[in-house]
């Protein structure tokens, strides 16, 4: 990025941000890809570990994005995946609250739809939606409101027990929700395999508390391979 200072006057001064010019978002990337999408190998090991190592820098300094979505992660015609979109990123610490309504719906961690407390947890929630996304070629909660939405996530992890699942500071209306079990991914997910399908649920953990860190997850078995390289035809 570069910063021009266009013109100045006694009272104001006008500046110019110049981006880099990158020519399609995932959103654009998957709409391309012929069913039935683009390898596994490709969105394993070079999508996704990209996207983690750029995700764990901004956790390492206490950086929470809160908005990551398809049209938010950008690709560069020679495979490079970035982030984008920083309008609703904060600089955060333990102590310090942070505005509820944030991250889009779909994409939206359990505690920031009971509008509890949060942090850094909530952007490792919206990787594991999006690809899981990528892997179904459609989101994989599609809510039409909070509540919604919230149903549609115990639908896949199950209600959780309030004795060990749900962190003091989450209010869970008893009744609420009807009590369900969990399911296993691969039900939603049929394509992605055991590895795969662990991360996911070390992901997806209504608890924030026990959900694991990006640095972690790049140091996960489903990551272990060599990394295969973005197919130059997507672009």
């Amino acid at each position: 990025m570069d910063v021009c200072a266009t013109s100045r006057t006694d009272r104001d001064i006008k500046v110019t941000l110049v981006f880099e010019h990158i020519d399609q978002n995932l959103r654009t990337y998957l709409d391309k890809a012929p069913p039935p999408g683009f390898p596994v190998e490709t969105i394993k090991d070079h999508l996704r570990r990209q996207f983690l190592s750029g995700l764990d820098f901004l956790h390492a300094n206490c950086i929470v994005h809160r908005d990551l979505k398809l049209e938010n992660i950008l690709l560069t015609s020679n495979g490079r995946v970035k982030l984008a979109d920083f309008g609703l990123t904060r600089i955060y610490s333990y102590q310090m609250a942070l505005t509820p309504v944030v991250v889009t719906l779909w994409y939206r961690a359990p505690e920031v739809l009971l509008q509890s407390t949060y942090a850094t947890p909530v952007d490792i929630w919206s990787v594991g939606c999006i690809f899981a996304g990528m892997f179904r070629r459609k989101p994989l909660f599609c809510g039409n409101s909070e509540a919604d939405q919230s149903d549609k996530i115990f639908d896949l992890i199950g209600l959780p027990p309030e004795d060990d699942e749900i962190p003091q500071e989450v209010f869970l209306a008893q009744g609420a929700f009807s009590p369900r079990g969990p399911r296993p991914v691969q039900s939603v997910v049929p394509v992605m395999e055991e590895p795969g399908a662990q991360l996911q649920l070390e992901m997806l953990v209504f608890n924030p508390h026990k959900q694991i860190f990006a640095f972690r997850a790049l140091q996960h078995s489903y990551h272990k391979e060599e990394m295969v390289r973005v197919p130059e035809t997507a672009f």
